[in-house]
């Protein structure tokens, strides 16, 4: 019999969602959610000055990854589990939100019925993530490499940047920068960086 209540924060842009959630979650003993944030500000303000056993994070909040504001949200506290919550429930989604710190990640397009479960795991560590340890990375008819997609990635995020600045960022020179792209378009069937950029947004290959 467990004696641990596990304290739960979750953090969605979606008020409705949290709502939901926090109503279907609290149904259990053995949880407690205490607070509900549809803002990262407000989320990270929270997390570094009172103490949680979990926070279900939400990775697209209005159009910013969570994932790159992990270092805010546990800057103070670094205790607590993360569960993150996507629609795009790809391999190198779940791969970047792992590395980012998160414990699991858990597509919100499942079963969400289980989710107790999934927290249990979580907290006690009863399962372990699987990093997807591949060079090669397969989504719908189109394959890439890892190198790719975060070439893929930094476009999007660094798109003031010109290609000597951008290929500094990545750590390549600007000739392989350049055949990356050219692979990458080969690849996606698209002729420019803004075509490429949201091929990689609709295909779930880019948090926006």
């Amino acid at each position: 019999m467990m004696n641990k209540t596990i304290e739960i924060v979750i953090a969605d842009d979606n008020r409705f969602f949290c709502d939901a959630l926090k109503d279907s979650l609290n149904t259990h003993k053995e949880l407690h959610i205490l607070h509900t944030f549809t803002t990262l500000k407000a989320l990270i303000e929270y997390t570094n000055n009172y103490n949680l056993d979990v926070l279900i994070l939400d990775v697209n909040f209005n159009g910013e990854s969570s994932l790159n504001f992990i270092d805010e949200i546990k800057r103070k506290n670094k205790d607590f589990k993360i569960i993150a919550l996507t629609t795009m429930n790809n391999n190198f989604i779940k791969e970047k939100a792992i590395n980012n710190g998160v414990d699991i990640f858990v597509g919100k397009d499942g079963d969400l019925q289980n989710f107790k479960e999934i927290i249990l795991n979580c907290f006690f560590d009863a399962t372990i993530p699987n990093k997807n340890t591949s060079s090669k990375i397969n989504i719908e008819n189109y394959t890439f490499t890892k190198r790719k997609l975060e070439v893929l990635q930094a476009l999007y995020i660094h798109s003031n940047k010109n290609e000597k600045e951008l290929s500094t960022i990545l750590n390549i020179t600007e000739s392989s920068l350049k055949s990356h792209k050219r692979e990458l378009f080969e690849i996606t069937h698209t002729k420019s960086t803004p075509e490429l950029i949201k091929f990689g947004i609709q295909k779930g290959l880019i948090v926006a």
